[in-house]
């Protein structure tokens, strides 16, 4: 089914295997069940939301997993389902103490999506109180507090409907630096998403938006979300607005105080993959076009983007960042390391992926290491005991970057 037949198949399924409608019933609008096309993925999808309204949304992701691990279609949208997770337990318990049952699978998507939400269900949130969200109980280890952040920029976007410039607002009061760049990059990544047409998974708690890490849009596909009903008869017409949606596209990142160009060209490579999929040069050539100090966030993000593109193909990324410019290759690189630990904040995947890289990324690589291990701990010790397990060269970049040295 395609994917809008798929959330609707899985709410007429989720309510009447919960027993609210009967076989066949209509649902707000939505046709009944067929269930001669109803498919055991269908099933197992349904299966997951039951489980995170029976036990919860960690129950629910475990369960995500298992299914993942059997079948590539939900692997490749298992982030975008922990999303859906995360809004339907919101949508439930309307409490923000959900967070607490989240976990870091699946690039953390039930954090992003409880905080979506927080905002679907009516909560508010201004410049006075953003502080105090991600700051409870809930949240305790770093990289949690850094999803949630990340999460309230998402949260913020459906809030204000797309309107980022009253999204950043919220962002801009928070005082410390990691969280405003990290709801920032929430907003901008929300904005790229939605400029390239991918759309979410979502179970009957609120619009669909788009939530997808990767840019799962090619270019016709992106162009065409650019047409006006008005410019589809007229040939001329068609190809002016494609022009005209491309191009803004392209800027989307113009008219951005300073402040804001590093965490929008991060999020800008997807859209530049987008458009010139698969020609890696070209979009490499866009992120050159930014302006001086977002050049690397772009660069970074298209490593990043392509490894999510590919399933995590390490030699096709390699293969990528070496297409733009040489100064900037471990800038691209540096992608990886936040692709492969973001996917679980389990560190080995990283480290294994610095091991691949070419000689002189290594030291970057292994410092980025460094600091996403203070994330994942509050305890120096397994720190220091997981740089040991690096290259032995590179074990005193990976200390750096953490903030420490040999003893």
């Amino acid at each position: 089914m395609k994917c809008k037949a798929v959330r609707a198949a899985i709410l007429g399924l989720l309510m009447t295997l919960a027993g609210a409608v009967p076989l066949g019933a209509q649902v707000d609008g939505l046709p009944g069940v067929d269930w001669t096309r109803v498919t055991e993925r269908d099933l197992n999808v349904a299966s997951v939301f039951l489980t995170a309204r029976d036990r919860g949304p960690r129950a629910a992701l475990d369960s995500l997993e298992r299914l993942a691990a059997q079948d590539t279609w939900i692997r490749a949208k298992g982030h975008p389902l922990a999303h859906a997770i995360g809004r339907y337990a919101m949508e439930r318990r309307k409490d923000l103490a959900v967070l607490a049952e989240c976990t870091p699978r699946f690039q953390s998507g039930c954090f992003h999506g409880v905080l979506e939400g927080y905002f679907l269900q009516g909560g508010t949130i201004d410049r006075a109180s953003v502080g105090s969200v991600c700051a409870g109980q809930a949240v305790v280890r770093g990289f949690e507090r850094m999803e949630c952040w990340h999460g309230l920029g998402h949260g913020l976007m459906v809030h204000h409907a797309g309107d980022f410039r009253q999204a950043l607002g919220i962002c801009d009061a928070l005082q410390a630096a990691q969280p405003r760049r990290e709801c920032q990059d929430g907003i901008f990544m929300e904005r790229a998403i939605r400029a390239i047409g991918a759309t979410s998974i979502n179970v009957g708690d609120g619009p669909g938006i788009g939530h997808a890490h990767g840019a799962e849009g090619h270019a016709d596909h992106a162009a065409a979300r650019g047409l006006s009903a008005d410019t589809k008869q007229d040939g001329a017409g068609r190809v002016m607005a494609k022009v005209a949606a491309r191009r803004e596209r392209e800027q989307l990142c113009s008219g951005l105080d300073a402040g804001h160009q590093r965490s929008c060209w991060a999020y800008q490579a997807m859209v530049l993959m987008s458009m010139s999929w698969p020609d890696y040069p070209r979009a490499l050539r866009g992120c050159d076009t930014a302006p001086a100090q977002a050049v690397r966030d772009c660069y970074q993000g298209f490593g990043k983007q392509m490894l999510g593109v590919s399933s995590g193909d390490v030699p096709r990324m390699l293969e990528a960042c070496r297409q733009g410019d040489p100064a900037h290759a471990t800038d691209c690189l540096l992608g990886g390391v936040e692709y492969f630990t973001d996917l679980d904040w389990r560190i080995e995947p990283g480290i294994d992926f610095c091991r691949q890289v070419p000689g002189e990324s290594k030291a970057r690589c292994y410092e980025m290491i460094g600091a996403r291990l203070t994330l994942a701990h509050t305890d120096p010790e397994p720190v220091r005991a997981a740089c040991r397990q690096v290259e032995p060269a590179w074990v005193r970049a990976c200390l750096a970057g953490a903030g420490m040295q040999e003893r």
